[in-house]
């Protein structure tokens, strides 16, 4: 097998262009609210995004999880596929609506312990988003699972080009930059809108028939993998809050913009787990564990070399970005920062597609101890090393978390799936990894 060819290779290019659209995104809006407002307007948007990003993913409950998961296991069988995708669908609106009116009578918390009125009223004006977020999840859940990578790719990107829309215009307006967050609902709006058409076009809409027996199926597998993708977001947005709680919005809004550029490095690494999750479904299904060592001796070949370039083009972008185009804001105090994160990212790289191992194989629940590991790693090293190293610390902190999560990843990838991913051998005999066939 040659690496990335054929339908993986199309997959990775798509899913890559969206990628650039995420980290073009992210990049601009940062951007764009340091250079027209200031760096303590962008601490008060990051830190508001956070929650909300944290929020979202109690919203959906793990259930795209569980779409995910069945919508690849079930990739021959359209009739069982529609009952799941209905059933998911139904549940993830009301989810969606409890999860708006809980974070938007929680806003008055979150402003008290951030000690941030602007945080407070962000948030209540994000809290709209939820209705959506969880009901698109799944959907693009769904199509990734089905390996449609091309409408997975232009309707997550659009989510994207809608919220830099909304903040460009919000931030060059004369109006307070709380309102800046309303554009998650406007984005969660248009991206419903534009999968429903796009399911309906390709005939691929399921009868709209809802089948009580997936709700316990559906619960069970979300239920379980839920908190894993809470640790997850968590662990992407817990040093932001910290700084929030120990340190000013403008320290915040320093440290937030070298962590955003972090965080686009990690899409890349995270867009080709998207696509490998579908195959390692199939890997493990099938007991073809030969497959899935090519996957990885070819993510090792590959992958890290690319990730070094990519770290230092990271470094580039961030030192023009800070001193040529927004020098006057203090920006460029993060750039230790940003070094220790980039080495602590490039360092796990070669891993991060493939540490949702234990969810694809059906093990939510090793899955979620896994990223509570690190989750609690982080938060440990954030809550000592803030006080004493301010921002850096935070860095530290988080490369420090990275580590723990190859650590705990490589340990039960073993354990439970009989894998080497450190010297990528197989136990002698290997018949373990797909928990409970394909029942659950």
């Amino acid at each position: 097998m040659k690496f990335m060819k054929h339908k993986l290779t199309t997959d990775i290019a798509w899913t890559m262009g969206c990628l650039v659209v995420l980290a073009a995104s992210g990049i601009l809006i940062n951007l764009i609210i340091a250079r027209l407002r200031d760096a303590a307007a962008l601490g008060v948007f990051n830190q508001a995004y956070a929650i909300y990003i944290v929020a979202s993913q109690f919203a959906v409950f793990g259930l795209h999880y569980s779409v995910l998961r069945h919508a690849a296991l079930y990739d021959s069988d359209e009739s069982e596929r529609g009952r799941m995708l209905v059933n998911a669908g139904a549940y993830s609106l009301l989810l969606g609506a409890c999860a708006a009116v809980s974070l938007y009578l929680a806003a008055p918390l979150f402003g008290l312990l951030l000690e941030s009125t602007a945080v407070e009223d962000a948030i209540c004006y994000a809290a709209p988003g939820l209705l959506l977020f969880p009901l698109n999840k799944i959907l693009l859940a769904y199509l990734n699972g089905l390996r449609f990578a091309k409408a997975y790719s232009i309707l997550q990107s659009g989510r994207y080009i809608l919220v830099m829309l909304w903040a460009t215009l919000l931030s060059a307006s004369p109006y307070s930059i709380k309102f800046i967050t309303f554009g998650f609902f406007v984005a969660e709006l248009v991206t419903t809108t534009g999968v429903y058409f796009y399911l309906h076009f390709r005939d691929m809409f399921p009868t709209m028939r809802f089948d009580p027996a997936w709700t316990r199926r559906n619960f069970a597998f979300g239920g379980k993998s839920m908190l894993a993708g809470i640790f997850v977001e968590m662990n992407s947005r817990v040093d932001v809050l910290l700084v929030g709680f120990f340190l000013p919005d403008r320290e915040v809004g320093i440290y937030s913009f070298a962590a955003m550029l972090v965080d686009g490095l990690y899409h890349v690494l995270a867009f080709i787990r998207l696509n490998y999750n579908p195959l390692l479904v199939g890997y493990i299904r099938d007991g073809d564990w030969a497959g899935a060592q090519r996957l990885l001796v070819q993510t090792k070949r590959y992958l890290l070399p690319v990730t070094v370039l990519l770290s230092v083009c990271v470094l580039a972008v961030f030192v023009v970005l800070t001193t040529v185009i927004v020098p006057e804001k203090g920006l460029n105090q993060g750039l230790i920062p940003l070094s220790i994160l980039i080495t602590g990212m490039t360092l796990i790289s070669v891993f991060v597609p493939f540490d949702n191992l234990m969810l694809v194989s059906g093990h939510p629940g090793y899955q979620t101890m896994q990223n509570m590991i690190i989750v609690l790693t982080t938060i440990l090293m954030n809550t000592a090393l803030i006080p004493l190293l301010g921002i850096t610390g935070a860095a530290i902190a988080m490369a420090l978390g990275y580590m723990s999560g190859v650590t705990v990843l490589v340990y039960l990838v073993s354990r439970f799936l009989g894998w080497n991913l450190v010297t990528n051998l197989v136990a002698s005999g290997n018949s373990r990894g797909f928990a409970g066939g394909t029942r659950d």
